[in-house]
């Protein structure tokens, strides 16, 4: 297995900064094509940007255009694959990368134990160059959480969200984004996991689910009602294909 690929963090790739090559990579891997659209929906540019990028990432062998007849989509590379796992952060000794582990593992005990946090922690996954028991200096612990409310019904957890964004804005936190307020539940737990460590790199499980799957990785954390998710998602699709009443066929 070859090391964990490191980048510059002031680098550039045809002009463009590394660290939002690779933050473009990581959406566009979870998907089997995409377009202008979804570059400029990622990066937030127009249409003209977007495709000085795209032109970028096929010059250097990181995205191919698909062959079909009228098609403007494209697909990354194998490339485009490790460059986005790759890591800007110096390198720690696996000592320093014990304590932040067992540091995180605490704090995920505490976001479950104590009700101010409304969101809990239901899966921790490890990946990344922590699982090679050859290296003494890491890039970083690479991490990835599964967060959920706890609170199932949606009115409450709303009203007890608001509650703790206005206790947040008392203590001098700006919301800039109308999103962040309805999402504060989620973030302050990710924001307090994550607690600046310089050492830990931190993933939201469901949103990059793809990436961390694919990838050597090992589940410290699963509560039962993670592992239960994949079967209420087959019988929420089961429910949905069933036939309408009255249905004559």
């Amino acid at each position: 297995m070859l090391k964990a690929m490191r980048i510059d963090p002031k680098g550039t790739i045809q002009g463009y900064p590394l660290l939002q090559v690779r933050k473009l990579l990581r959406a566009l891997n979870n998907c089997w094509c995409w377009d202008l659209k979804t570059v400029q929906a990622v990066l937030s540019v127009g249409p003209a940007k977007a495709r000085e990028i795209v032109e970028a990432l096929e010059a250097t062998g990181l995205s191919k255009a698909r062959r079909e007849r009228g098609s403007k989509t494209w697909t990354t590379t194998q490339a485009a694959q490790t460059f986005a796992s790759a890591t800007a952060a110096k390198s720690i000794t696996r000592q320093t990368a014990e304590r932040a582990l067992a540091d995180f593992l605490t704090r995920v005990d505490r976001v479950n134990c104590d009700d101010r946090f409304l969101a809990k922690v239901t899966r921790v996954i490890v990946f990344g160059s922590y699982l090679r028991t050859d290296l003494d200096r890491l890039s970083d612990v690479d991490m990835a959480v599964e967060l959920a409310p706890k609170k199932r019904r949606r009115k409450v957890l709303r009203e007890l969200n608001y509650r703790r964004v206005a206790q947040s804005e008392r203590k001098g936190h700006r919301f800039t984004k109308i999103l962040d307020r309805e999402l504060w539940w989620q973030l302050e737990t990710f924001r307090f996991l994550k607690s600046r460590s310089r050492s830990i790199s931190l993933l939201d499980y469901k949103r990059e689910k793809e990436f961390v799957d694919q990838v050597p990785h090992r589940t410290l954390l699963c509560t039962a009602e993670a592992e239960l998710e994949p079967l209420k998602k087959v019988l929420r699709q089961v429910r949905r294909a069933r036939r309408p009443k009255g249905c004559p066929f």
